[in-house]
């Protein structure tokens, strides 16, 4: 079976859901490689820093020991010429040892500082041999054994001192080649982020100001739309009430001489049975116009609601009446109370309810009315099998039937109970649906009015089925 092409709406939607993905999609993309590219220009950065710095303690430690290996030597060669020739360098030789135990005192911080940059274990065993040396050299100065000390710097020092300065030296490098490696990739990076902040960059924005005039331009054809729906909405709603208002004219009349001709003396039974289908389906149109002409002012917001203090007892015959004089089985059983309400719209929320169920509930029909509190119910109840389940949650909307999911079915135009609900919460009310073992009940609860009369002894108002009533 072949699939049916989606709706040109939904491909719409589609396509610009498409090409929004793609939007975020590029821009994710774009975003992403910005951020690695600083990210990688800045790890390069700190790393040509910390292998600089690294090749700067190395070259500084290779200095400082030079310096001590120099002043112990020199401080060993002038104890040779006090002990060869009876000079007297004591002081130029204490200026020497003092600067020599200096720069052993520098070795070491340099030394730990080389280890805390992640210089190798080999530079801390050479300099532990080197120092070693230079202490030993010292302390025999101190105790002015010239001689010891100058076999030391003869023998072993110039030893440890070249030990030392290779590992230095080739910590030096290895820095040094490191500072060079880094360099060339932050300068690598370098260029690929400036070409994604030159080049890459400047165009998402030229596509981004295209998302936008094009955003801009589907926000203006919409308006439009919108501004067309409002305006053929606008001449639906005119169509509506202006034939609502020239078909109650002549419903009236159909209505009123249908009644007339029912009133006639000796008038044939067949006839008074034609007649009072003729009222039926009158008053059937007749509450379908006014259903349309409401709708018509509720979309509109024009429908006024005019409250006023109307007593129950007054309005019971007003509305069972026309369906009693048809033919259905109403009876009736109203508490006595004055209720707060527009007259006329609670006539109609009743009448529908009531004509609601003379077609779709059962053969018994009942209006009752009670005082709940600071409200009345007014409650519609049958005994027909009431409306199925799947259909309740959306019982109160437009064109919904107890038969049909469709908008019309025979009878009605799809409006009544939405009327209800939008009417009885209009006049500051609600209306509910009840479904018992054996009854279907509409609630409709209205406010009462402020001051109430004492209710009569018999309970309420009752009125029950006529003689002969269908």
């Amino acid at each position: 079976m072949a699939k049916n092409p989606p709706p040109p709406a939904a491909t719409t939607r589609a396509g610009r859901s498409g090409r929004a993905l793609l939007v975020v999609t590029v821009v994710a993309i774009v975003a992403i490689a910005v951020t690695a590219a600083i990210f990688a220009f800045s790890r390069g950065t700190r790393a040509v820093t910390e292998s600089a710095l690294s090749l700067h303690q190395a070259d500084d430690t290779l200095r400082v020991a030079t310096v001590v290996r120099f002043q112990l030597g020199f401080a060993v060669h002038l104890a040779g010429l006090d002990r060869e020739f009876g000079s007297d360098f004591s002081d130029v030789q204490e200026l020497s040892t003092d600067e020599a135990a200096d720069a052993l005192e520098q070795l070491e911080i340099g030394i730990a500082d080389l280890e805390r940059l992640g210089a190798s274990q080999p530079i801390r065993e050479a300099a532990v041999d080197y120092a070693a040396v230079a202490n030993g050299i010292l302390d025999f100065l101190e105790e002015g054994d010239s001689r010891r000390a100058q076999l030391l710097v003869e023998g072993q020092f110039p030893t440890t001192f070249e030990t030392l300065a290779a590992v230095l030296i080739a910590e030096r490098n290895e820095e040094l080649a490191a500072v060079n490696d880094s360099d060339r990739s932050t300068a690598t990076w370098g260029n690929v982020t400036r070409f994604l902040l030159a080049a890459v960059i400047p165009l998402l924005i030229i596509i981004l100001y295209r998302e936008i005039v094009r955003r801009q331009q589907r926000q203006a054809e919409l308006e439009i739309r919108l501004d067309a729906e409002r305006q053929l909405s606008k001449a639906r709603e005119d169509f509506i009430a202006n034939a609502s208002h020239e078909l109650r004219t002549p419903l009236t009349s159909i209505y009123g001489i249908a009644q007339l001709l029912r009133e006639e003396p000796g008038m044939p039974i067949s006839a008074e049975e034609m007649i009072d289908i003729i009222n039926s389906e009158a008053s059937d149109l007749n509450r379908m116009v006014e259903d349309l002409l409401t709708t018509a002012r509720l979309a509109a917001g024009q429908l006024r609601y005019e409250p006023e203090h109307v007593e129950t007892e007054d309005e019971v015959e007003k509305i069972i009446g026309p369906f009693r004089r048809n033919g259905a089985n109403v009876t009736a059983q109203v508490d006595e109370a004055v209720v707060n309400v527009d007259r006329l719209r609670q006539q109609q929320v009743l009448r529908n309810l009531v004509s609601n169920a003379t077609k779709y509930g059962g053969p018994h029909i009942e209006l009752r009315g009670r005082v709940d509190g600071r409200w009345f119910e007014w409650t519609i109840a049958d005994d027909g099998e009431g409306v199925p389940a799947e259909l309740e949650e959306r019982l109160f909307q437009r064109f919904i039937h107890q038969h049909s999911f469709q908008q019309a079915v025979a009878g009605g135009v799809g409006l009544g109970l939405s009327i209800v609900k939008s009417l009885a919460e209009g006049m500051g009310g609600a209306v509910s649906y009840q479904r018992t073992e054996d009854e279907t009940r509409f609630i409709v609860r209205v406010p009462l009015a402020i001051e109430q009369p004492d209710l009569k002894a018999t309970g309420g108002w009752v009125v029950e089925e006529e003689e002969g009533a269908a």
